[in-house]
């Protein structure tokens, strides 16, 4: 609940401004329309608040009841063979009662049961807010790598139609034998339909903008090429897990659920215990008629109930055993949530690791393709390697650059994730992304009618 007030207090005028269909729409710009119009966190708000409402029903069964009622009746009287007139009158009545608890242990944990119920709820809440942090960069980041794969497919036809007319040429001259047009020709074929298929993959990937944000978006701006890759701060895992066991909201969850069944043992073995409430009720009539003054009267009446269950057919018996039982359960629970997590935290810092050293070998790797192909070209130049051979090391070269890009994305969705485990996901991961995003490089949606 924290950071989607610090969301809406920074941007939310920014997001209700915000043209969608404008150019130079980054990744904050997405953020800010998507924390004010996602259905998912607006549903999980609702949840929220519904359920923070048991505060105040459980806090009403400790606080005193006033009522109030009243009641009027018109009555006649006949007396049948009789000489004596019709007898009609009216009464008046009211009550107003005041009752208050006294000793009702079973309301008081219900009271101290519905905070950890709301507590639980905001820890859900704050999950399905950091849930939407991760969904919003995996895809904003998803439109840019499709746009990698297109331009590295568009690029590879570029290329092989460029090394189709040059083999066309030698071929008309005699310098080549007729497969290495073939081959070239089929290479192009194969880079043409490569290229249909990323951009409808490049297309479809704006649509899931539209899910989060309500608004459809026609371009976004890209990733600067200077973005920083950094191995995880602290390089310690298992600080990381014990960080991970103290703020991740599944376990906080999971350790609320059993607060939670605490209290519900204690509500059950209250049914135990005898109840003692105090009433004030203070009652009046008035009774009227034609025929004489009427009658009237007021009585105060201060009460104390007593109720002492002595057998209830082994119910409260039954009652207090479920409870025990459902606690047992959310221990186990709890136990498995915290491995799990613990599991995941130490996955996802060696991914990060790896991630790293990726995208490190992935850039060495597009100067050894683009050497390799250097090489091979001049190797067909003077005959000594064949046209295969070059369009293989131009795939491997444009395949590198696109694993590169995409290496990139993977570190920037797998630190996201880390951060979402320990529980310290913020907006501020979002801003600070936001960065490094170019507004000078606008990657537009790819249409049907200009495929």
């Amino acid at each position: 609940m924290k950071f989607i007030l610090s969301v809406v207090t920074t941007g939310l005028f920014i997001a209700s401004s915000l043209n969608a269909s404008a150019a130079n729409v980054d990744l904050a710009d997405v953020f800010d329309l998507a924390v004010t119009n996602d259905p998912q966190v607006g549903a999980a708000e609702a949840v929220f608040l519904s359920r923070s409402e048991v505060v105040n029903q459980a806090r009403a069964g400790i606080l005193p009841n006033i009522s109030i009622s009243s009641n009027y009746s018109d009555t006649t009287r006949t007396y049948p063979n009789s000489n004596n007139p019709d007898y009609p009158y009216d009464t008046t009545s009211w009550q107003a009662a005041l009752s208050q608890p006294l000793f009702r242990l079973d309301r008081w944990y219900r009271f101290k049961q519905s905070k950890n119920i709301k507590a639980q709820a905001q820890v859900l809440f704050t999950a399905e807010q950091q849930a939407l942090i991760v969904r919003v960069a995996a895809s904003y980041l998803s439109i840019l790598q499709a746009q990698d794969g297109l331009d590295s497919a568009r690029a590879e036809r570029d290329a092989v139609k460029r090394q189709l007319e040059q083999v066309q040429q030698r071929f008309d001259v005699g310098l080549v034998a007729i497969t290495d047009v073939l081959e070239s020709t089929a290479a192009f074929d194969s880079s043409t339909v490569n290229v249909i298929e990323s951009e409808g993959a490049q297309a479809s990937s704006f649509e899931p903008l539209v899910r989060l944000t309500g608004r459809k978006f026609d371009s976004i701006s890209a990733l600067a090429d200077n973005f920083p890759v950094k191995y995880p701060d602290p390089m310690d895992e298992e600080q990381w897990v014990r960080a991970a066991l103290n703020q991740n909201t599944s376990v906080l969850a999971s350790q609320a659920s059993v607060r939670i069944a605490e209290k519900q043992v204690q509500i059950s073995k209250s049914s135990y215990l005898p109840t003692l409430d105090a009433q004030l009720v203070v009652q009046g009539q008035e009774t009227g008629n034609n025929f004489s003054a009427g009658s009237e009267t007021e009585q105060q009446t201060v009460a104390l109930s007593l109720n002492i269950p002595v057998f209830t057919g082994g119910a409260t018996r039954s009652a207090v055993k479920q409870s025990r039982f459902d606690l047992q359960e959310a221990n186990s629970n709890l136990d498995l949530t915290e491995r799990q997590i613990a599991e995941n935290t130490r996955e996802l810092f060696t991914a990060i690791t790896t991630d790293v050293a990726r995208v490190r070998a992935r850039m060495r790797g597009i100067e050894s393709s683009r050497s390799a192909l250097d090489a091979v070209q001049t190797g067909y130049e003077v005959g000594t390697r064949n046209i295969v051979d070059v369009l293989l090391a131009q795939q491997r070269l444009f395949l590198s650059e696109f694993q590169f890009a995409s290496a990139k994305y993977l570190y920037i969705n797998d630190t996201f994730r880390l951060k979402q485990l320990v529980g310290t996901l913020s907006p501020e991961d979002i801003y600070e992304l936001n960065e490094f995003i170019d507004v000078n490089q606008q990657v537009q949606q790819v249409l049907p009618t200009t495929r």
